[in-house]
């Protein structure tokens, strides 16, 4: 249970504040030694972040389909996501860091990507934050991705798909504890 960052430079949570408020969420759900639950999330409590917001089901480990999806996420690709890979929303050249996020956030990390949108013409500037983190099933394995992507910008014409922005990786490990059988009685 990590955090993992590819962010060109740090930025606060004023700049993307319904990612701090999902990240937030997220972490008040965590305990000390588990992931939340995806039967635990509260709509309510991100009301304000909901057409940002989607819920992705691993299908590998490096691959997730989504399941659900606020609209500000469509509006950027201009069509209904549900049942497309993750991977749909980012850049052909971009797909392997997609795939390395995905690959941390099935070990239990929560990864944040800076990202740039691919600019042509009738696309202006455009970049987001996306942060992706770990959610449990009955069975406490990991098998979903509670994620949110935050924009600032106009979207221009669509499709937009997104690029990491000059990716700097920090990562912050957590001691990975596990339960040994026998020993004395």
């Amino acid at each position: 249970m990590s955090d993992m960052t590819f962010t060109p430079h740090p930025e606060t949570p004023q700049d993307y504040p319904l990612v701090a408020l999902v990240c937030d969420h997220w972490a008040s759900l965590r305990s000390r030694h588990a992931l939340p639950r995806r039967a635990a999330l509260d709509p309510t409590e991100l009301a304000d972040a909901l057409p940002h917001v989607f819920l992705a089901e691993f299908v590998s480990p490096r691959v997730a389909r989504i399941r659900l999806c606020g609209h500000g996420i469509e509006d950027v690709m201009g069509m209904d996501l549900r049942g497309m890979p993750l991977s749909a929303v980012f850049a052909a050249d971009a797909r392997d860091d997609v795939a390395a996020a995905l690959d941390a956030v099935g070990r239990g990390a929560r990864v944040t990507l800076a990202l740039q949108a691919e600019r042509g013409f009738g696309q202006p500037d455009l970049v987001a934050q996306m942060a992706v983190m770990p959610l449990t099933g009955p069975d406490g394995r990991i098998t979903h991705v509670l994620g949110v992507l935050e924009r600032h910008g106009q979207i221009g014409r669509r499709p937009r798909r997104f690029a990491s922005a000059e990716p700097a990786v920090t990562a912050e490990q957590a001691p990975v504890l596990r339960v040994i059988s026998g020993g004395k009685a």
